[in-house]
């Protein structure tokens, strides 16, 4: 019950880092103003995981709430759950709510184990909270709040997620724009999923609305102003409606280097196999690096697929995929997940092949999260499997991968984002698995059994030592090639790291490189602050090859490399 003439209301969301902004707790701001009969006064309090809980509660302690609010998610419930009893202690009068997926498919289990806790929302948040603020303000019952989870005496009542007809008011306002302070803005133009993938909850009970173009088309240009450098939407399947897509890349499109500046750009998950041709010949005439996409491939496995319910035409995604990589003005985030039924290591080895040949800017091996509330948790029968307790969630094994195999794709993944996802020896990689036979999934696995041995008994590699190692790897491995691998990840080191040195396994002792750089210099090429100069030796004519740091790729984001034989320099 709360007792103050205007409640004091915080509402608190804590990221897994700095660079990402809160959406939730602003969209609850704006429910509780469009909705509520009672005037509050409504605070957001934002914190991070990296944080110590006791920083953060203090926080939340010294705007004195009369009611809190904290959104949860599987990256902050432990954290969250760390908070409480220190909130408790600090604010005895205070009512406690939580909210969000977290503790949505959790709730029983939160509010009999958590007795800090006095209510938890269940679905989306905007009219229950403002309804729920009314009721506890005006001493009225709260049984008729939608989605309210709460205790009664020794029992627990719940609710089912509780999902609005259409969408809420808009999040944005001053105090969001003035905390935003350039990180990462989202923006959600729709809300629900027309898919009903088993491993995840957008799909599963709400049906998709949208706002209105009109309102979309305002709030991106809003986010772009603000500062931040990435727009990302939030939206599942944002192409699922591919007119609608369409008509936002183009307005997104049409409006860089005018209400969007130049630096930014919008993140959007799609899937790939519902690209058409008309919007593939939109994106051809996107500014290079306006645009990112992720695409949730998941598997190749058509069993896989259809065992948790993905219908993908395989044959168009990965047309799709190579036209749009290939356009080279959309840079390209393609997601596969280890873990899913009827998926065995040989049957994932070949996805990962397939998938790194498309040669995506990124290649993110992930490893499936049993969620709570999603049909792979909840139909144990039809999904057997092993899966940690604790958030994420993460899967164990499976019928079709042993514990021993999981180990094995994450030295993969290990070696897939330092070498290829970082972008520092993506060329490199290329060449290997073009001209020595072995395909992406043996050259990473044994490329990341090497960088774990090392770690191992150096720590945390330094991009020096990364270097050296994956050099004494690769001419190990294949030492008949060893120029041209001395060569590549040459190229690569001056293309993606702004420096002038070059690493030691890297240099060669040349008496003709001083001369040559001196040359360059002047000739003015050098006067712009030219990376690290070096020769290539594999070739027949040895060449001088230098990058210029006003010249860098905005979908690849390496450094323009250029080539001219030495002896011009000479």
């Amino acid at each position: 019950m709360v007792k103050n003439l205007r409640p004091r209301i915080v509402l608190s969301a804590v990221a897994s880092q700095y660079v990402h902004s809160a959406l939730a707790p602003w969209c609850l701001k704006a429910g509780i103003e469009q909705y509520a009969l009672t005037a509050c006064d409504i605070h957001v309090v934002e914190g991070t995981i990296n944080e110590t809980a006791q920083d953060v509660t203090k926080r939340i302690i010294a705007q004195a709430p009369d009611i809190l609010g904290i959104s949860c998610y599987i990256w902050n419930i432990v954290f969250v759950c760390d908070m409480l009893p220190r909130l408790r202690q600090a604010l005895p009068a205070c009512v406690i709510l939580l909210g969000g997926p977290e503790s949505t498919h959790r709730a029983e289990e939160l509010l009999r184990t958590c007795p800090q806790i006095d209510y938890i929302l269940a679905g989306e948040g905007e009219k229950p909270l403002a309804q729920l603020v009314d009721a506890l303000h005006m001493r009225k019952a709260v049984e008729k709040v939608p989605g309210l989870c709460y205790r009664c005496g020794e029992a627990v009542r719940t609710q089912p997620a509780y999902a609005h007809d259409t969408m809420q008011p808009s999040p944005y306002c001053g105090d969001y724009f003035a905390q935003l302070n350039g990180r990462i803005a989202y923006l959600e133009t729709s809300r629900g999923c027309p898919f009903s993938c088993a491993f995840c909850l957008s799909g599963c009970r709400e049906k998709v609305r949208c706002v209105s173009m009109e309102r979309a088309q305002c709030e991106i240009l809003l986010l772009a102003g603000s500062g931040t450098k990435t727009v990302k939407l939030v939206d599942r399947t944002f192409n699922a409606n591919p007119a609608r897509a369409r008509a936002m890349f183009e307005f997104v499109i049409g409006e860089y280097g005018r209400g969007i500046p130049k630096n930014v750009c919008f993140h959007f998950e799609i899937g790939g196999d519902l690209l058409d041709d008309e919007t593939l010949a939109l994106l051809s005439t996107a500014p290079p690096g306006l645009i990112q996409m992720e695409i949730g491939l998941q598997s190749f496995n058509a069993e896989t697929l259809f065992a948790v319910n993905r219908v993908t035409d395989i044959t168009r995604l990965i047309d799709r995929l190579q036209r749009l990589i290939a356009l080279q003005t959309v840079r390209v985030h393609i997601d596969l997940i280890a873990g899913l039924p009827k998926e065995d290591v040989k049957s994932f080895a070949r996805g990962v092949d397939r998938t790194f040949l498309l040669f995506p800017q990124t290649l993110q091996l992930g490893f499936l999260k049993v969620l709570p509330g999603s049909a792979m948790r909840e139909e144990e029968q039809k999904y057997p499997m092993q899966y940690d307790a604790a958030p994420p969630y993460r899967v164990r094994s499976t019928p079709w991968l042993t514990q021993e195999e999981l180990v094995t794709l994450s030295v993969v993944e290990r070696a897939l984002d330092r070498l290829y996802n970082s972008g520092r020896f993506t060329e490199t990689l290329k060449w290997l698995t073009q001209k020595t036979g072995e395909t992406p999934y043996r050259l990473l696995k044994k490329a990341g059994d090497a960088i774990i041995l090392a770690e191992k008994k150096a720590g945390t590699l330094s991009l020096e030592a990364l270097t050296q190692v994956t050099f004494d790897h690769m001419i190990g491995l294949y030492p008949e090639h060893r120029a041209q691998i001395r060569d590549l990840m040459l190229i690569d080191r001056i293309a993606t790291t702004a420096t002038k040195l070059i690493p030691l396994c890297l240099q060669k002792t040349d008496n003709r490189l001083a001369l040559a750089k001196a040359t360059l210099n002047r000739r003015g090429l050098g006067q712009k602050g030219c990376r690290a100069v070096g020769i290539l030796y594999s070739v027949e004519t040895p060449l001088l090859v230098w990058a210029d740091p006003a010249e860098r790729h905005p979908v690849t984001g390496r450094f323009t490399t250029h080539t001219e034989e030495l002896v011009n320099f000479l």
